[in-house]
């Protein structure tokens, strides 16, 4: 038995809506949260690991070619600003911040680190 022509294409369209909703991770605007206006308008997420370290994961949101060494600068001040925040909002009085990931990956920036309370 054949199945209808609309079978296939509407098929499809469930699968790839299906693997796009898994596959997004919800970011924030950098700029917009901290009510900055630095160029390379960094996304960013924050993944709690436990009571003792969090993950940020900074990627870069408009290309800077020619400037990377200057974008490369602005995205560690935000991930600074951003465990800064975020430390202080736990109740946090020390912490440490560890680039565990730097890499390109085509134009985009990306910065990984974990935040670590100190006692």
């Amino acid at each position: 038995m054949k199945a209808p022509r609309i079978f296939w294409p509407v098929l499809l369209s469930v699968v790839l809506v299906i693997l796009a909703a898994g596959c997004s991770t919800p970011t924030k605007s950098f700029n917009r949260d901290y009510n900055e206006n630095i160029p390379p308008q960094p996304n960013y997420a924050i993944d709690n690991v436990n009571d003792t370290h969090f993950k940020i994961r900074l990627y870069q949101g408009t290309p800077m070619p020619e400037q990377r060494a200057v974008c490369v600068m602005y995205m560690k001040k935000a991930v600074w600003t951003i465990a800064n925040d975020e430390g202080k909002r736990r109740g946090w009085q020390q912490w440490e911040v560890n680039y565990i990931q730097e890499r390109d990956d085509g134009w985009m920036h990306v910065l990984v680190c974990v935040v670590v309370r100190d006692k």
